[in-house]
Order: C-alpha cells, then sequence, then structure tokens
C-alpha cells in the first residue's frame, strides 16, 4: 500500500509541477527560473498535502 501511495504522489509531483510552469512561463509571462522554482515548490507543497491527507 505505501508503494503505491509512493507512486501516486510522484504522479502527482510530476503533472503538478509540469502543469504549473506551463501556466506561469506562458499565461503569466514570468521568467523560466522564477517558473522553475515557483512550479518546483507548487509540486512539492501539493505532493506534502496528499502524503499528509493519507
Amino acid at each position: 500500500m505505501q508503494r503505491k501511495k509512493a507512486v501516486i504522489g510522484i504522479i502527482i509531483f510530476a503533472i503538478v509541477t509540469i502543469l504549473s510552469f506551463f501556466l506561469l512561463q506562458n499565461v503569466f509571462q514570468l521568467g523560466e527560473g522564477v517558473s522553475v522554482i515557483t512550479a518546483l515548490l507548487l509540486g512539492g507543497i501539493i505532493e506534502f498535502l496528499y502524503q499528509k491527507k493519507g
């Protein structure tokens, strides 16, 4: 069961990070560095909240 939760957490992190990056880069026209850092932070926060919830 832990393995399944870990895999789902990784997938959530990846999807949120990629989508956040594209949104920040294309919609909000932020610089690449800021977009990468913010997307990683958002992905980490969402994945942490998922792990904490379960």
